[in-house]
């Protein structure tokens, strides 16, 4: 059981950017906030990379520097994360 569960949360923490991304997409009300967030700051790039470096904190996790493809619309890429 160790093993599946060691190997199940390293899989979800290296997408869990992509994850929330895809989170916010499918929750309408998060979605019209990251709207709203996106036209206040006027740069895409900028919320989605603070948005990423808030979820890195909170779960107390490193950017690893590998870059995937991923499921969320709302990002091109995303930096795969693993705990510290």
């Amino acid at each position: 059981m160790k093993d599946f569960c060691d190997k199940l949360f390293t899989a979800f923490e290296k997408q869990i950017t992509d994850n929330i991304f895809c989170f916010i997409q499918n929750d309408k009300e998060l979605m019209k906030d990251y709207l709203d967030l996106v036209a206040k700051q006027g740069n895409l790039g900028v919320v989605n990379s603070q948005i990423a470096q808030k979820i890195a904190q909170r779960y107390g996790m490193n950017n690893t520097g590998k870059e995937s493809v991923p499921n969320s619309n709302l990002i091109q890429t995303y930096s795969e994360l693993e705990k510290k």
